[in-house]
């Protein structure tokens, strides 16, 4: 949700003007003006900055640029995790994309602002003004993870000087045009991978999408703790970086088993789950158990359900992994 906030009779208009074409906003101004449809500012700017942070994705500053820096500036945690904050002159004439451009998504939001009341867009982030890619616009636009934004502020940098940086994607997310093919010797490395360990000569950035699937199957009343630890062993052995994981998939009438539930918890991915008669449809692509088979209608649990959760497009990294009663698939899906 987008917060406005505005301190002049001038700029509540243009508050209200904004609400009105973007939609799913909140405007707050001054108490003295008691303008319906908006909520009132309490106490200090400052102190009201510190609720709006935690309650708003986006904030549009309608005023001076002085006053929004000094009333925020305690408040600043990291670009992660802090909301897009834009600001705009109170006759609309510039629209400054001030914090969190990229990941917080202020220069987007200052363009379409920008373009709605004709004015002119301010945007100062140097991967922009030059026209190039930025590691973080480059997970946020495919909904990767950045496994160090120190290292995304690296290469990034390296971009923008026009060092030789190098896109490594084995998954091909990204098309060929979309960061130049170095001329000459690679400086730095944008590598997507789901790998956990990676060792390169250059320095680099992981960028980290989320295509693994697990298919898990197990005893009723399956112990969680030794569960979860089967799953980290597995993933561990086969160099798997847990954040990688998208979902775990298992038959139906797994799905209030408290060990695949807490294991979905920590590992915080979705859950999928097939009946039976969905499962038999591709149970003789697998080798499975006679006995399984007798007790749930389908003699592979794991290895289907991670297939059809993964849309039958990609390859198993792992078919099956048995231990103590469970077992487990590990699929690849294709991006």
């Amino acid at each position: 949700m987008i917060g406005i906030i505005s301190l002049s009779r001038q700029g509540n208009a243009l508050a209200a003007k904004i609400s009105g074409l973007v939609g799913n906003a909140t405007c707050y101004t001054l108490s003295k003006w008691d303008l319906q449809g908006f909520s009132v500012i309490k106490g200090k700017l400052k102190e009201f900055c510190g609720e709006a942070f935690q309650k708003h994705d986006a904030l549009i500053f309608i005023m001076a640029s002085g006053i929004v820096v000094r009333s925020i500036a305690p408040w600043l945690k990291n670009k992660v995790s802090d909301p897009a904050v834009v600001v705009i002159d109170d006759k609309g004439r510039n629209v400054i994309s001030l914090l969190s451009g990229h990941l917080g998504g202020a220069n987007e939001l200052s363009l379409k602002i920008a373009e709605l009341i004709s004015a002119n867009p301010v945007i100062t982030t140097a991967s922009d003004v030059n026209n190039l890619p930025s590691v973080d616009m480059m997970a946020q636009s495919k909904g990767l993870l950045i496994d160090s934004m120190e290292d995304a502020k690296n290469i990034t940098a390296m971009i923008v000087n026009r060092e030789n940086v190098e896109l490594v994607d084995d998954f091909e997310i990204f098309s060929t045009s979309f960061m130049p093919i170095p001329d000459g010797q690679s400086k730095g490395k944008v590598i997507i991978t789901n790998r956990l360990n990676i060792q390169d000569d250059v320095p680099f950035v992981k960028l980290i999408p989320k295509n693994i699937i697990l298919g898990i199957g197990c005893k009723k009343n399956t112990d969680a703790q030794k569960l979860f630890e089967f799953i980290q062993a597995t993933i561990k052995r086969f160099n798997i970086d847990s954040r990688s994981i998208k979902s775990i998939a298992s038959i139906s009438i797994k799905e209030n088993e408290e060990a695949i539930l807490k294991a979905a918890e920590e590992l915080n991915c979705s859950l999928r789950f097939f009946n039976a008669e969905t499962l038999q449809k591709v149970d003789n692509l697998f080798e499975g158990s006679a006995f399984v088979q007798s007790t749930v209608g389908v003699a592979s649990v794991s290895t289907t359900s991670a297939y059809l959760a993964g849309k039958e497009s990609g390859s198993f990294i792992v078919k099956k992994e048995i231990s103590e009663g469970m077992t487990l698939s590990i699929f690849e899906q294709k991006i």
